[in-house]
């Protein structure tokens, strides 16, 4: 194999010739020659004496920062910008260091730490669990797959200082992540992210002590967490029930992750006796065999055709789907209730105004609605639900960059007593406080209470979507998903922003844009009066949002916190005047986000 010296020359050489950023080759070189990363050097040198520049320039350009779900990326056996035992074991001694240095004197923190069911997930969570212990923090550690709002969860139940999920969601195959809990149980929020981070890096360049897992469990400060949390877990979902109703049929598909132990569960717990648990996609596997493109993310409905294939089969009411980590769902429905009819699967803003509308009608007929509820979601969700909100009396709390975290922060807040829930458009709901992060199992178990509600009462889903439309006008949101890998597609993310916020479209879809809300630099510019601005308060994030000459037409511009990924939002309104009317209001919403569709991603191939 190559020597050492022989590899910095190439990895120079590569520097000069703009193969390698000049910041891979410092990081390459540090893993090379400095102590703490001995291990991983014959790993790094077969790569320089093969020329893999790209895979290196990826792996060490920059390092892996928390975003709005933690730590998550590609994995990779060596680098500062990927997944592998050495970024999750600075990530965990980061975090212990962190919490530690908050502890009060003669006191032990503790964390809970759980997993899915990805490739590494094991290992990396064992991982964790033997860098806290020999940090001096009580572990508990879940040694079978859980969900993420399970951990959510068991850091409240169990009192701990700390919580951390090895997971990346519905990411693809080749990723996984190091999401990290605060002493609420949600995901960290400034201060603490950052205080974190900077633990991390003084983690960096330093060698990592671990403790054996038998040591651990021999003295006591590796336990294992398992069927008391679960239990707890499951009787606090199942207390948030809003209907008896319960006449329906389900297929579910956990998407080879670990949605059985959480929404399977919780469905057969609130008595939904027929759920049918989708065979081929029910094996808990990190490659997501029987999904297609591989990745089980619900939000796309070609993920959900084979549960509805089956439901179409066995004549079953209604579809259910949870990603990996099983704190997001996916929904289908048959259109006009007949199951071996057309189906359809429902948007994150449809089954969240659905959802919304469905708690606050029971509430009310259980004379449980009060003044002081309040719902909670993001800054890139549909209006709807404020118009929703409104009509009940209840108040909305709409402001929220997007994260889950965000919408746990509110709600401690403003006060747990008062939550009635929260949603995010990207598949996330919450009712309840036993945690701080989204459920696929309250959603879930939610969403089939409302379809057997409705059934009871002789009316489809679609109808009852239908009828809040009528009441409150036609709204429709689009999301356009533009993906740029590596370093390169960094730069070419942050060069959109860039243009969006200096050089925004003068229309859209035929319409005047007239403002934009810029959450980074506080401010709200008037686009038709150049240099006029407004200040603009928290919260504070990448995120554009703009305004046009008519209302409830907008869009929204943001970087993906945990993807390589710009997010573009697009929402239109129309009036519907009756029954009679909701059809060609729906037309003309369908219309209208077409066109601006098209404006953006043309706007998007001028600056790309």
């Amino acid at each position: 194999m190559i020597t050492v010296e022989a590899a910095l020359s190439r990895v120079q050489d590569a520097s000069r010739t703009g193969e390698l950023a000049p910041s891979s080759a410092r990081e390459i070189a540090r893993w090379l020659t400095e102590p703490p990363f001995g291990q991983y050097r014959a790993a790094v040198l077969k790569d320089v004496e093969d020329g893999r520049w790209k895979q290196l320039d990826d792996a060490f350009y920059a390092v892996l920062e928390f975003g709005t779900g933690g730590r998550r990326g590609v994995m990779y056996p060596v680098g500062t910008n990927v997944l592998n035992s050495r970024t999750i074991a600075e990530s965990a001694r980061g975090l212990a260091d962190y919490i530690n240095g908050k502890k009060a004197p003669g006191t032990t923190c503790s964390c809970v730490i759980a997993r899915d069911t990805r490739h590494n997930s094991p290992e990396f969570a064992e991982l964790c669990a033997r860098v806290l212990a020999a940090a001096g923090v009580k572990v508990h550690l879940f040694d079978q797959p859980r969900s993420t709002p399970l951990l959510s969860f068991a850091v409240r139940h169990l009192g701990c200082d700390a919580g951390i999920m090895i997971t990346a969601s519905h990411n693809p195959p080749s990723d996984n992540g190091f999401k990290c809990y605060a002493a609420t149980g949600g995901q960290v929020v400034p201060p603490d992210d950052s205080g974190i981070i900077e633990c991390v890096k003084g983690a960096s360049d330093r060698e990592i002590p671990e403790k054996s897992l038998d040591e651990g469990r021999k003295d006591g400060s590796i336990a294992t967490a398992g069927a008391d949390v679960d239990r707890a877990y499951i009787e606090a979902v199942v207390s948030e029930s809003v209907s008896h109703a319960r006449g329906i049929s389900i297929v579910y598909t956990p998407l080879h992750g670990v949605g059985e132990t959480s929404v399977a569960a919780a469905l057969l717990a609130d008595g939904f006796a027929e759920v049918n648990i989708l065979a081929s996609q029910r094996s808990p596997d990190g490659d997501f065999p029987n999904v297609p493109g591989h990745v089980s993310n619900p939000e796309n409905p070609a993920t959900l055709q084979a549960a509805i294939a089956e439901a179409k089969a066995t004549g079953a009411d209604l579809v259910l789907a949870s990603d990996p980590d099983a704190d997001r769902i996916g929904v289908g429905v048959p259109v006009t209730g007949d199951p071996k009819g057309d189906w359809t699967t429902l948007d994150g803003n449809q089954i969240g105004v659905l959802l919304a509308a469905f708690v606050m009608k029971q509430y009310a007929d259980l004379h449980k609605l009060r003044p002081d509820h309040y719902l909670v979601t993001t800054l890139v969700s549909t209006q709807m639900a404020r118009a929703l909100a409104l009509r009940e009396g209840v108040r909305m709390e709409d402001d929220l960059l997007v994260g889950f975290k965000w919408i746990a922060q509110r709600i401690d807040r403003e006060g747990p007593v008062g939550f009635l829930f929260g949603f995010e458009e990207s598949h996330g709901y919450l009712m309840g406080t036993y945690a701080r992060d989204k459920d696929a199992s309250i959603a879930s178990m939610l969403f089939a209470e409302l379809a057997a509600t409705v059934k009871d009462r002789k009316q489809t889903v679609v109808e009852y979507l239908d009828d809040l439309y009528i009441d409150v006008g036609h709204y429709g949101e689009r999301l356009i998903n533009k993906t740029y890998k590596g370093r390169e597609g960094l730069d070419t993310i942050k060069a959109l922003m860039k243009a969006f916020r200096t050089s925004p479209p003068k229309t859209i879809a035929g319409l005047a844009v007239t403002e934009v809300l810029d959450y980074g630099a506080h401010e709200v510019r008037d686009l038709r009066q150049p240099g006029k601005s407004t200040p603009l308060p928290e919260p504070s994030g990448d995120v554009l949002i703009f305004h046009t000459e008519r209302e409830g037409v907008r869009f929204a511009a943001r970087p993906s916190g945990t993807e390589p990924k710009i997010k573009f939002y697009l929402f239109a309104r129309s009036h519907v005047d009756g029954p009679d009317s909701l059809a060609e209001a729906k037309r003309e919403t369908a219309r209208r986000l077409d066109q601006m569709a098209a404006d953006v991603e043309q706007y998007v191939a001028g600056v790309v």
